[in-house]
């Protein structure tokens, strides 16, 4: 049995200063390399969130590029 913390899921919320994985069905794979997959599974998360300090928000406001 493999055990993965759910905050190796999560990403980075700047806007709400907390890391957050949200809910849904991940698909996790395992291979030597991304052309060669041995092994997947699909795990269903719920949604996760992890608050953490301020401290180091920027006090000018930022241009942030887009997708």
């Amino acid at each position: 049995m493999l055990a993965i913390p759910i905050r190796l899921l999560a990403s980075f919320d700047e806007q709400g200063s907390q890391w957050l994985a949200d809910d849904g069905t991940y698909t996790l794979r395992i291979g030597v390399s991304c052309r060669d997959i041995r092994q997947t599974a699909n795990v269903r998360v719920k949604r996760y969130t992890e608050k953490v300090n301020n401290v180091l928000k920027p006090q000018v406001q930022l241009n942030l590029l887009h997708q």
